[in-house]
């Protein structure tokens, strides 16, 4: 494992995450079938263009951008914990995550800045209402970074409750489905480059 402290979304981090399986794909992965295919798709085709990496935006990832900073500090302050932030983390050649933050020596910090409704749906009915893509997200940040925990965040500072945490831990059952996904992936990415 390699640790690149590089800040994101800069030229140098998407050269890093060339031709690697992330954690933002990370339930495409672990589900293994033609979400990976999919996935595995986009990765030869921006390998192989000659042109800059289309960049996907939308009002969500915007908002998420402009608020994580904000959020980074609240979660400092409430929750007592310093973070270290960090471009990119390489598993090996074929594999990597861009986590939000580490924390101390075990953890990892994960900000997800939703709309309104969204967040009040976290408020009123806690876990059950986490997308599992973000919980799939979490499970490879733990099995690429080899941590013990990552720190869920959501933040929205239109509520009084504008920070909502939930500590992740490792779950057998995903990370054996992550580790067979990218085993399938990295194969798939490997007969391409042939």
């Amino acid at each position: 494992m390699k640790i690149h402290y590089i800040e994101q979304r800069l030229p140098e981090w998407f050269n890093l995450r060339k031709l690697k399986l992330t954690a933002s794909n990370a339930q495409a992965i672990g589900n293994n079938g033609k979400g990976l295919d999919t996935y595995i798709t986009e990765i030869m085709a921006e390998y192989f263009s000659k042109a800059p990496k289309e960049s996907f935006t939308n009002e969500h990832i915007e908002r998420g951008i402009e608020l994580e900073e904000l959020a980074r500090e609240t979660y400092e302050i409430e929750c007592g914990y310093a973070t270290e932030q960090v471009g990119f983390i390489e598993m090996n050649e074929y594999v990597g995550c861009s986590p939000d933050g580490l924390v101390g020596d075990d953890g990892i910090i994960e900000i997800k800045c939703l709309n309104d409704i969204a967040h009040y749906k976290i408020i009123r009915d806690g876990k059950k209402e986490i997308d599992s893509k973000y919980y799939w997200q979490c499970q490879m940040l733990l099995l690429v970074s080899e941590r013990k925990w990552v720190d869920l965040i959501f933040f929205n500072p239109n509520f009084d409750k504008n920070i909502i945490k939930f500590r992740i831990e490792p779950e057998k059952e995903y990370q054996d489905k992550l580790k067979i996904g990218i085993e399938t992936g990295i194969n798939k990415i490997k007969e391409q480059l042939l």
